[in-house]
């Protein structure tokens, strides 16, 4: 009966995963431009991602003629009308940015005719409208076409997806739909969104592609970076780097170095530089107060009591000594107790049926192939066990690739790079090897494997 149930998880799991498979027909060039994925729903909707200040340098650095601009009928600066839409309807600026350039050119134009001012972003005006419909005149000028599409999308578009699923266009996630002759399945909200406000291939490509000539970064999360003639190693995480605080700290994470890819000082320098990693993961640290704590990934977990520190059988000289200070930016997980099973984690081996599972905290999480192991626990000890001894733990999640593996799977000619644990593929091995990365540390495994990671956007070369 316990061998029906795991068959049963496994299957769900599969089942569910199936509709992001990427058939192995397409060619590279084919992924290049998604039309089921623009932009993500935080690109859209991050209203946080540029502040008043920075809209206008990135309009000044353009040479744009906003950058200047005074809207006759409020007074206010360009970059005013374009922060205080985004703070009053949570838009992102940097997609009202984009909007602007794909709809009129306003970013990139230094002297925009009148006409480009009064439609900056095209809201309201149809394909086959004309600009001198009477109707249309409430919606004509500056303020009232930027306020105007981010009203649109926030409080209808939103909304409408948000309640039914699909925008009164009838695009949403999931939901297939013919578009100058091609089927489109939006992946995302914003995707949706954008089919919406702009009902053709064309227009949504030009904005992909003003999007990834403005504001992509250079290397996706998850990806190891190392300057050039330095022996610093960097982490690409949500944007930003964060540096490995030294070689044992990246050692506890990494089982190598084959994956760093080696740049100068002046790329790594384009993102902003987040939180150090300082310790090794299951390191033991001491606070001031005495507490003692597990680091976890980026995670401390607190022991409640001695007698719980004392069942893991730390040695205390390898406890650490810190300041509150030093831990101040890691987040505090669930205490661990004495009722803790495995808080270090554990591979577990079914005697039987040689099942592999790692066992952290009392639930086990299956692990389907061996490379899987191989990624996520190099060097780590499997211990046998009996079926019985395994059926006291709770089915969990499936373990997957760490971030940063490359990865193909028997049946895909497409190479990925796991990234935030979705999978990218490269738009090509051309793009793969101009990035730096090497293709001798491409993993090959299972379908079934690969399939535990939702498909991502395409890695490309403007990346």
């Amino acid at each position: 009966m316990r061998k029906n149930i795991y068959h049963l998880f496994f299957v769900l799991t599969l089942s569910f995963l199936l509709i992001n498979l990427v058939s192995p027909s397409k060619t590279w060039a084919q992924v290049d431009f998604d039309p089921n994925y623009i932009i993500s729903d935080n690109d859209m909707f991050d209203y946080t991602a540029m502040d008043l200040e920075q809209i206008q340098n990135f309009l000044t650095a353009k040479n744009s003629g906003l950058a200047n601009y005074i809207e006759p009928t409020t007074s206010l600066k360009a970059s005013q009308i374009i922060y205080n839409a985004t703070q009053d309807y949570q838009i992102s600026p940097k997609f009202l940015l984009a909007l602007l350039q794909k709809e009129q050119s306003l970013i990139e134009n230094s002297s925009p005719s009148q006409y480009a001012y009064d439609w900056a972003t095209g809201y309201a005006v149809c394909d086959g409208c004309s600009t001198n419909d009477p109707l249309l005149q409430r919606f004509k000028g500056f303020y009232n076409q930027v306020y105007g599409a981010a009203k649109r999308i926030k409080l209808s578009y939103l909304p409408a997806l948000q309640n039914s699923g699909k925008t009164p266009s009838g695009y949403g996630p999931n939901i297939s739909k013919e578009i100058d002759d091609i089927i489109v399945r939006p992946a995302n909200n914003a995707t949706a969104i954008l089919y919406t406000y702009t009902p053709h291939l064309h227009g949504n490509k030009l904005l992909w592609t003003i999007w990834n000539r403005y504001y992509t970064r250079n290397y996706p999360d998850g990806t190891l970076l190392n300057v050039d003639g330095s022996k610093e190693v960097w982490l690409i995480e949500n944007g930003e780097r964060r540096k490995f605080a030294n070689r044992s700290v990246y050692l506890s994470r990494y089982p190598d170095f084959d994956s760093l890819i080696t740049i100068n000082k002046t790329e790594l320098l384009k993102y902003p530089e987040g939180n150090p990693i300082k310790f090794a993961n299951y390191s033991f640290l001491r606070t001031p107060r005495g507490t003692v704590y597990l680091v976890v990934g980026d995670i401390l977990r607190g022991f409640s009591s001695r007698e719980a520190l004392r069942r893991v059988g730390v040695n205390p000289e390898e406890i650490i000594a810190v300041k509150q200070e030093d831990i101040a930016d890691l987040p505090e997980g669930q205490p661990i107790t004495t009722k803790t099973v495995y808080p270090l984690g554990a591979l577990l081996k079914d005697s039987k049926t040689n099942a592999t599972f790692w066992v952290q905290n009392g639930n086990k999480h299956p692990i389907i192939t061996k490379e899987i192991t191989a990624s996520n626990f190099p060097g780590r000890k499997v211990t046998k066990v009996t079926t019985k001894q395994l059926a006291q733990y709770p089915l969990d999640a499936p373990i997957t690739f760490r971030n940063g593996d490359l990865v193909q799977g028997a049946s895909d000619n497409h190479v990925y790079l796991i990234s935030n644990q979705a999978r990218r593929p490269f738009a090509s091995l051309d793009v793969l090897t101009k990035l730096g990365f090497d293709t001798k540390n491409i993993i090959k495994t299972s379908d079934e494997a690969l399939l535990l990671h939702e498909l991502g956007p395409t890695i490309n070369a403007n990346f």
